[in-house]
């Protein structure tokens, strides 16, 4: 008689989606660094550094569905699933020394783009041709107030005006086309 062998069951792997746990998500080429909030029986909250909160499956998956009041997915709409609800694209991953270290030089070296784009414009401002540009198309703005007029500066221009007349009456634009022409000449 053959007995049977006993199949040994491998161990379940552990989850490492753990509350605390730090964590990388986003898109390939917006990662960022969070952590774990929330761990419900279906979705993990995840809240990253900027302060925002975003949902994932319990295995990591992107969830772009509802949330019931117990935290829980809402994956059945009328006894059907819902499809789209998981997200196999946008996951998550446990956050490593070399991810992290990646991703923060990536965040020190857009604020430094950020610190010297502001330092750029504070040099601009601080032209005074750009402060005389700035008044005049204050006064012009309050100029042209009454006529329903938004007045911008040239799109890269820095010699003219953009204006946009709004609510002009067909009666009205002739005269208005004669004095532009009038002021051009």
């Amino acid at each position: 008689m053959m007995t049977a062998k006993k199949i040994e069951k491998k161990p379940k792997q552990e989850n490492p989606f753990v509350l605390g746990a730090q964590v990388i998500g986003g898109s390939i080429l917006h990662r960022r660094l969070g952590r774990i909030v929330k761990v419900s029986k279906s979705l993990l909250t995840v809240e990253w550094a900027s302060g925002t909160k975003t949902f994932y499956g319990r295995r990591g998956q992107g969830f772009h569905g509802r949330v019931d009041e117990h935290g829980e997915a809402i994956t059945t709409r009328h006894g059907q699933p819902i499809e789209d609800v998981w997200d196999n694209e946008d996951t998550l991953d446990i956050a490593t020394e070399s991810a992290k270290a990646r991703i923060n030089e990536e965040i020190a070296k857009k604020e430094k783009q950020r610190q010297e784009q502001a330092a750029q414009q504070a040099a601009v401002e601080a032209d005074p041709a750009y402060q005389k540009r700035q008044a005049d198309l204050k006064r012009y703005s309050e100029m042209l107030s009454g006529l329903g007029a938004n007045i911008e500066n040239g799109w890269n221009d820095q010699k003219e005006f953009r204006i946009e007349l709004d609510g002009i009456k067909p009666d009205k634009m002739e005269k208005l086309v004669t004095a532009i022409q009038e002021a051009l000449k």
